[in-house]
């Protein structure tokens, strides 16, 4: 009986910390298939993220906002991308990405499901419209010129399905008028699905 005791325990003990070891080595493992078993990401979900880094931090001050950048998801056959438009070392241009990729070195992420429907292909055919036009990153954040930036992007595309903006307003930076991250999350026509911390 002592024997089947300390046996138990032991197992017991293994299994917690084969459990703390896995949750720890995947504490920022934000694969797609880790978000999926939160909740199923679908087509049109807007994907917002914060880094721990001082762009990030500069770019979520802007009118108080809680993320700094942001995305959208498309489903294509198995798999689930992100749309955004991001400058980097590498390129200026849309890019399109995993979830994995577009999230590894988020500190936080939240995803908003469009309370109105759409037809999925409309959303596709935007999204390779913009893919092969070779859109480039708007570095003067502007909303007249042939480029954008990341909140201009994803208005643009929600302007093309419902024929109206996704921004509540636009917020006036030193004189310049621009889509705000704060600006789309108070649509009414947005539904919080859920918020991830790391």
């Amino acid at each position: 009986m002592k024997i089947r005791f300390i046996a138990l325990i032991f197992l017991l003990f293994f299994a917690y910390y084969e459990v703390m070891k896995f949750l720890d080595k995947n504490k920022n493992d934000l694969s797609s298939e880790n978000i999926r078993t939160l909740v199923e990401l679908k087509s049109g979900d807007i994907i917002f993220r914060k880094e721990a880094n001082i762009l990030s931090d500069m770019f979520s001050n802007i009118d108080n906002s809680p993320y700094s950048h942001i995305g959208i998801v498309l489903k294509v056959d198995e798999k689930t991308l992100i749309y955004h438009m991001e400058a980097d070392e590498q390129s200026d241009d849309l890019k399109i990405q995993s979830v994995l990729d577009f999230t590894k070195n988020a500190k936080k992420i939240a995803v908003y499901r469009v309370k109105n429907s759409f037809e999925e292909e409309n959303l596709k055919k935007i999204l390779e419209d913009y893919e092969k036009s070779k859109i480039k990153f708007d570095y003067y954040f502007m909303l007249d010129n042939d480029t954008l930036y990341c909140t201009e992007f994803i208005n643009e595309i929600y302007f093309k399905l419902f024929n109206e903006n996704l921004y509540t307003y636009l917020f006036d930076f030193q004189g310049f008028q621009g889509i705000s991250i704060n600006s789309i999350l108070k649509n009414t026509n947005l539904e919080k699905r859920y918020e991830l911390q790391f």
